[in-house]
């Protein structure tokens, strides 16, 4: 799991790693590509290419590509507030959680049971 500490790795060799938030998500995401590389092409047709996420069909100005993953991925699978991929926007929620403290989605903001 990718938000799990690394095996071999101390809580307290986590908590010195410090940095911002882009140097701690970045250590968490595997690369997949690298920044650049062309999308994986549609055999079935002649100037289409796969979206990474939910391999449907798109042109190449349909795509976008993760900066932090590498991933192409269409619009309704892209997060364009960091300018990332759904995935990785999924491990970015996880660490400003960490952070933040940020009650998750769904729960009540500011309820106090009683």
């Amino acid at each position: 799991m990718l938000w799990k500490s690394k095996p071999g790795r101390s809580k307290s060799d986590t908590s010195r790693e410090g940095g911002d938030l882009f140097s701690r998500v970045r250590g968490d995401i595997p690369l997949i590509r690298k920044q650049g590389e062309p999308p994986e092409k549609d055999a079935s047709s002649f100037s289409r290419y796969h979206c990474d996420l939910c391999n449907d069909s798109f042109p190449s100005t349909g795509l976008k590509q993760c900066t932090l993953c590498g991933r192409w991925s269409c619009l309704s699978c892209f997060t364009s507030e960091y300018y990332i991929c759904n995935s990785c926007n999924g491990i970015v929620r996880l660490h400003l959680m960490q952070n933040q403290q940020v009650p998750p989605r769904g729960s009540p903001k500011g309820r106090q049971e009683g």
